[in-house]
């Protein structure tokens, strides 16, 4: 191929790279700013990717634990959407005028995660109050499950006794759920997700019902939206059946109607 046909040849392919761009990537087109709790990042990111492809439109995610997160929205006043472990975070924003709009996605149901090495010792809930277990617990002023975690140990009536036995305090589930699988601990209240995709390593023991209600996980547009148009879109998209399928194959359960 002599130099002059080369140089068509290569002018050609970063004219078609150009034309498909183009057509994937409207001109000018809005990003989208989303704040998300980090128990969420599998499925939300396969989401995300799907939304950015079907659309153009880029997608930048904050991960975070959920207070964490709402702490960052009220310290920065912007942000389009947030996605929090727990609707307590959005309802919170919602009090103080700092949410458009929801809508409910899926359920995180908490369970409790315990390493396979531990398991004969801890199959129930009140195990977890026995002297010597070790257990790693969320921080409930930085994370949803935090928050679950405590709830459900004021309602067992075994609180202290639990308390007793944590070593370590997380700020994410993920985090949580990485203490458990490596044996740093020998058991957590995690989400039913984090242990169905760990359980190579950590067994499931039921929560009596009892001690807690599921969380909702909702989508929830921001007074600060840039574009609120383009941000009901998204929380359109995470609502839909499809997403909800999505979430739903890394262990979350869809909500009771």
């Amino acid at each position: 191929m002599n130099m002059h046909a080369w140089r068509i040849l290569r002018y050609g392919w970063i004219l078609m790279m150009v034309v498909v761009v183009t057509a994937v990537q409207p001109a000018g087109a809005a990003t989208v700013h989303m704040f998300v709790g980090a128990g969420l990042r599998q499925p939300v990111d396969q989401l995300v990717q799907r939304f950015q492809e079907q659309t153009g439109h880029p997608v930048v995610v904050d991960y975070g634990g959920s207070g964490q997160l709402l702490t960052k929205i009220d310290a920065t006043g912007s942000g389009d959407l947030f996605i929090p472990g727990s609707l307590f975070y959005i309802e919170k924003l919602e009090k103080a005028g700092r949410i458009r709009s929801y809508r409910p996605i899926v359920a995180h149901t908490p369970v409790i995660g315990v390493n396979r090495a531990r398991a004969e010792r801890i199959a129930t809930f009140d195990d977890l109050a026995q002297p010597g277990v070790r257990l790693a617990m969320g921080d409930p002023k930085a994370m949803a499950f935090g928050r679950t975690a405590m709830a459900i140990c004021e309602r067992s009536g075994k609180k202290d006794a639990i308390l007793k036995n944590v070593i370590v305090y997380g700020v994410t589930v993920k985090q949580l759920a990485l203490y458990v699988s490596q044996g740093t601990v020998d058991a957590a209240i995690i989400g039913r997700t984090d242990a169905f995709q760990n359980r190579a390593k950590i067994t499931i023991v039921d929560i009596p019902k009892a001690y807690f209600q599921a969380e909702t996980i909702a989508a929830a547009v921001l007074r600060t939206a840039s574009d609120p148009q383009l941000a009901d879109r998204v929380r359109d998209f995470f609502a839909s059946p499809a997403a909800i399928a999505v979430f739903m194959q890394y262990g979350f359960l869809p909500l009771e109607k």
